[in-house]
């Protein structure tokens, strides 16, 4: 079946000297992998940077069931980027997002909101201006809302404090070891409750930051099992600090 559909990349891997598989997100088919021909020849049709990671397409491709590869017909870009691959803090933020999004999708079932976020959310870090330092935080949470297993706004009440595993707030202070403590709970009540806008006013230390951070990669451990260990936030923290 020939079918029209936009797309995120995610990856691109090798196949031939010319040609590569690309893993692809993509709003009418979920997560696809496409073998496109001749890539990197010099007069390619379909050029190798149209490829780069968090590419936002618009595609025309053959999708046959039960196949692990697919082929792809034809591809354009859908938004083309002003400052993402130019600003390395913007693209050290973008390496960030597509680990995590590749570590955690892996369904070939579409899911619609989750893909207008994504395109959304990747076209908003590249026209943001100003203070955008904490972007990635608050993409992680949202991004867990959108995979089931957001944390449970309802359940916060000041100084109750945030357990990792069950993802509520609890009065309890003895929870177990996943709980964070009374700052932690509150920043992570916020970045999962306000809009981005909002949230980038808050101002906190670097060390709060990172712990954050830590948190939220512990959070997507706990709720996804086949979640593998992240890399991208190392060179961020550098990049970022």
């Amino acid at each position: 079946m020939l079918a029209k559909t936009r797309g995120i990349v995610l990856k691109t891997i090798n196949y031939s000297e010319t040609s590569v598989v690309a893993k692809i997100y993509t709003e009418q088919f979920g997560l696809k992998s496409y073998l496109i021909h001749g890539v990197r020849k010099p007069k390619a049709r379909i050029k190798a940077n149209s490829l780069q990671l968090l590419s936002l397409l618009e595609l025309e491709v053959y999708n046959r069931a039960n196949r692990d590869i697919q082929h792809l017909k034809e591809l354009k870009s859908s938004y083309l980027f002003e400052h993402l691959p130019y600003d390395i803090r913007k693209s050290s933020i973008a390496l960030f997002m597509n680990e995590l999004i590749h570590n955690s999708i892996h369904e070939e079932e579409p899911n619609g909101a989750l893909f207008e976020y994504l395109f959304n959310t990747i076209q908003l870090l590249d026209i943001l201006e100003g203070n955008f330092a904490n972007f990635h935080l608050h993409f992680a949470i949202q991004l867990s809302k959108y995979l089931g297993f957001g944390p449970a706004e309802s359940t916060y009440t000041e100084g109750f404090l945030f357990n990792l595993a069950d993802g509520k707030f609890h009065f309890n202070p003895q929870l177990n070891e996943y709980k964070m403590n009374p700052e932690q709970s509150l920043l992570f009540y916020q970045i999962s409750n306000l809009s981005y806008e909002s949230f980038s006013t808050l101002r906190f230390s670097k060390i709060l930051k990172k712990t954050m951070l830590n948190h939220i990669l512990n959070y997507y451990h706990l709720h996804l099992p086949d979640f593998k260990p992240m890399h991208s936030h190392e060179v961020l923290e550098t990049v970022l600090s």
